[in-house]
């Protein structure tokens, strides 16, 4: 062993080596340094300009290398080829996997945001040869003018490749789905051969290979177009073209390998450090001889590494984690919270909490234990096989730290379980040691004169077991069941949905996150740009599009109860109530995405040519005595148009007193005013209604209700009088105001007097034979959209006087039903199917004598 390490430390003392090592260091080490001292600017500029020239002549240098090798490839791989009959039986469970993610699976995306990044860097390099995103864009006559483009925290590999697809397939990147679901047979395949390779234990390869691509996060990403399946796939092949080097030991196969790991390293910033793994054990056959073999593999690696540490020298102190919570110090909080979350049983209907399956994780923690057993008891034999491969796990799994310590490693957030591809594939294969194991111990209990053929039928069976546990889940991987929470994906399968649906035209859309558009080839830039256009400019992109120009109100309009409170996430509401506001929009549809908020699409047709806020004016009506006569009163109502655009001269304004027309005419400015009677008051709630219209078009520019409560003949608002007893499915009763608090919503208006509850609900009020009417308007509140419908009852007496029947989202109802002699009144609402979102609003409610 002396001599052995002393061989190694002359030949790393070679002048050739040395050298090699040092230019190796010096690139990193110098890339790292430049935002410390000074040169941020110049390491933004080379990871937005340099990635490109060195993936293609990494790509062209890896082909011709290939090319030089091919005939020892096909040589070295006959040699390690285990028997057809165990080879086949991977290829027949490869190909029935893949079936099954292609039929089973939809394609779409699961991790929109970052998908969305990798693909809008891939159209920033085909058409500017950049490698950032392109925040903002117009695709006009055959180019991509970036109007926003910034440096991408993804690693750029995998935009690399959409890139060298896009000659042949085009910009429309849904073919990406296609060359995902391609890469699972083919990862499956390289990880059974690189294990064989290393091993030289078919079934260990088998059952590996197997159990990874059993696993449904495993699947679904695969039928995605996330960076994780790339991940997997290089992986696999990168241990395969080592083992073949490691056998070789040649410069030009140490060379290809180092470009493998390379772009391995490309698949996330995290990769660079499973690199350690591969170095260390090759080094001992890199400084077996005084050769250019050490050298060039270390300087090959550390050049083409070059895309990935850029992105990280540029993003380095990035913060990764949202809300109260720092990037750092969770790990070991995140790794415990990551095994229940892994674990988790199954839903009341069987359903499958998250993308893991719990059998698989026990199995894991079992072989851990067989794995550190058999090393321990190996080494005291002097045989160090398995000590080696938990010497290789543990280095190559720093990646895992590093995730978990320094991003939101948290699998309770949904997008982040995608992470666990990178353990999978290891947790696969130290799981299956012990049931290689047990599978072996049971092949040779059977024996029998044909012991092959036993050993496939046992070997058979088991792993059909395993596909089976697996695939009884179909339903559950049609209905996307353990990525239907993530708001941001189902917003975007939503509107590309929409989109499908109408005709093809160049169209362009006003979005809170653009480069989800670009990605897919579409013109698409922020509400903030298109404020900042002007009104020419707006009417230009109009025109430019004949009219195909939308708005989309998303996730990002929306309040912070729509994300995790650790999500890295970024709420504009403000920004779309403004753009709404000043903007000439025209409803085309909503989408429902959960109980807290729509997605909205409109088209949008420039910026308005008035000033909203200008409209009209309203002060609350108010009972006053005229001046010379004391004993009559009137309501009084008092306005101001101020509005002076000259489109103002298209409009009438209305006033409506509980329906009926007090005044039209033509819009004018100035102050307003006018009164009603006190005898035309109706006891109980008076509704005074403004209306400002576009007689050209029909347009409603304004439409708002003041209310008066006529209380002259004793009626009383039932905000005012107690009730007796009160009781409810979740909550509890909010007087003035929705049941989260708010100003009560229904069908779009607002008011500001009634009761917020939640279904089931029953309040009980004693009348005591005293009143002779009850009216009350209801509805569902918008702050909550999900509810599946709700019915309401007006009890008296335990007389059922009026039943809605089911109600959903929609506009105000309205009841009055007689209580005259009626000692109790009790407003009943019910849950239907479900109670989720029954947020129930009793508006404007009075009691008549």
């Amino acid at each position: 062993m002396k001599a052995f390490i002393t061989g190694l430390l002359k030949n790393l003392a070679h002048p050739g080596t040395i050298v090699g090592l040092v230019v190796a260091l010096a690139i990193p080490f110098l890339i790292y340094l430049g935002p410390n001292i000074g040169h941020k600017e110049t390491i933004k500029n080379l990871d937005l300009y340099l990635p490109l020239p060195l993936f293609l002549v990494q790509l062209v240098a890896a082909i011709v290398l290939f090319g030089l090798l091919n005939k020892d490839f096909r040589e070295w791989l006959k040699g390690i080829l285990p028997e057809k009959k165990i080879s086949l039986l991977m290829l027949i469970f490869t190909v029935i996997i893949t079936i099954f993610a292609a039929t089973q699976i939809e394609a779409r995306h699961r991790v929109q945001s970052d998908e969305s990044v990798f693909m809008s860097v891939a159209q920033n390099m085909y058409y500017n040869h950049e490698t950032g995103t392109c925040n903002q864009g117009f695709f006009e006559d055959g180019k991509l003018n970036c109007v926003a483009t910034s440096n991408s925290f993804k690693t750029k590999g995998l935009a690399f490749l959409y890139l060298l697809g896009m000659p042949l397939l085009g910009n429309d990147l849904h073919w990406i789905f296609h060359m995902e679901l391609l890469m699972l047979p083919l990862a499956m395949l390289l990880m059974f051969l690189a294990i064989v390779a290393w091993t030289r234990q078919p079934l260990l390869a088998f059952f590996a290979a197997l159990l990874t691509a059993l696993q449904p996060t495993v699947l679904f990403q695969f039928r995605a177009m996330s960076v994780e399946p790339l991940y997997i796939f290089l992986s696999a092949l990168s241990l395969l073209i080592f083992k073949w080097a490691f056998d070789r030991n040649t410069v030009k196969h140490w060379a290809l390998l180092a470009l493998s790991l390379a772009f391995f390293a490309q698949t996330r910033q995290e990769t660079a450090f499973c690199l350690f793994a591969f170095i260390l054990f090759a080094l001992p056959k890199l400084l077996d001889s005084k050769s250019a073999k050490t050298p060039v593999f270390f300087a090959t690696l550390s050049l083409f590494s070059v895309p990935a540490l850029l992105t990280i020298s540029y993003f380095q102190g990035f913060g990764f984690q949202g809300g109260e919570f720092e990037a750092h110090g969770h790990f070991f909080e995140d790794l415990a919270r990551n095994w229940q979350e892994m674990t988790k049983p199954l839903t009341k209907n069987g359903e499958l909490e998250n993308p893991f399956l719990t059998y698989f994780n026990y199995l894991f923690a079992a072989g851990a234990l067989y794995l550190l057993v058999r090393a321990i008891w190996g080494a005291k034999k002097k045989d160090f096989f398995y000590l080696k491969v938990l010497a290789f796990l543990l280095l190559y799994h720093i990646q895992t730290y590093m995730i978990l310590e320094n991003v939101s490693g948290d699998f309770s957030i949904q997008i982040n379980q995608r992470y666990s591809l990178v353990m999978l594939p290891s947790m696969a294969f130290v799981a299956s040691l012990p049931v290689v194991h047990l599978v072996e111990k049971l092949i040779e209990s059977i024996g029998g004169q044909n012991s092959k053929q036993t050993a496939i039928t046992v070997v058979t069976a088991v792993a059909l077991i395993f596909t089976g546990w697996t695939f009884h889940y179909k339903e559950d991987f049609n209905k996307n069941i353990m990525y239907n929470r993530n708001h941001l994906t189902i917003e975007e399968y939503e509107i590309l949905s929409w989109l499908k649906e109408q005709p093809k035209k160049e169209r362009m859309f006003i979005y809170g996150r653009p480069w989800h558009f670009v990605g897919y080839g579409i013109s698409s830039i922020h509400y903030d740009r298109a404020r900042q256009m002007s009104s020419a400019e707006l009417k230009g992109l109009v025109d430019k599009y004949q009219g195909e120009v939308y708005y989309i109100r998303g996730l990002d309009c929306w309040d912070s109860h729509t994300y995790h409170k650790k999500a890295v996430e970024h709420r504009i509401a403000t920004t779309c109530d403004v753009f709404e506001r000043d903007m000439d929009l025209e409803g085309v549809k909503n989408i429902l995405i959960t109980n807290n908020y729509w997605v909205q699409i409109a088209k949008f047709n420039g910026r308005k040519e008035f000033n909203p806020k200008n409209i009209i004016a309203i002060s609350d009506p108010e009972l006053q005595s005229f001046s010379e006569d004391s004993t009559k009163q009137s309501l009084f109502y008092r306005f101001n148009l101020n509005e002076t655009a000259a489109v103002a001269n298209q409009w009438d304004y209305t006033i409506l007193f509980n329906g009926d027309t007090l005044a039209h005419s033509p819009y004018a400015n100035g102050s307003f005013s006018g009164s009603v009677a006190e005898d035309r008051l109706l006891p109980g709630y008076n509704q005074v209604q403004y209306i400002v219209q576009n007689r050209e078009n029909g347009k409603l520019m304004a439409d708002i209700s003041k209310f008066y409560f006529n209380k002259a003949t004793g009626a009383v608002p039932l905000v005012e009088f107690p009730y007796a007893s009160h009781k409810q499915a979740w909550g509890k009763l909010h007087k003035n105001t929705s049941l989260e608090g708010n100003t009560f919503k229904v069908g779009g208006r607002f008011y500001s007097e009634g009761f917020g509850t939640h279904a089931s609900s029953e309040t009980t009020f004693n009348l005591e034979g005293k009143f002779k009417i009850f009216k009350m308007g209801f509805g569902l509140d918008e702050e909550s959209l999900c509810s599946d419908g709700v019915q309401l009852q007006i009890v008296a007496d335990d007389a059922v006087l009026f039943d809605s029947g089911r109600f959903s989202l929609g506009k105000l109802k309205t009841a009055e039903v007689s209580v005259e002699n009626k000692q109790t009144l009790t407003i009943k609402t019910y849950s239907l199917e479900d109670m989720d979102c029954d947020h129930v609003d009793i508006i404007n409610p009075a009691l008549i004598p």
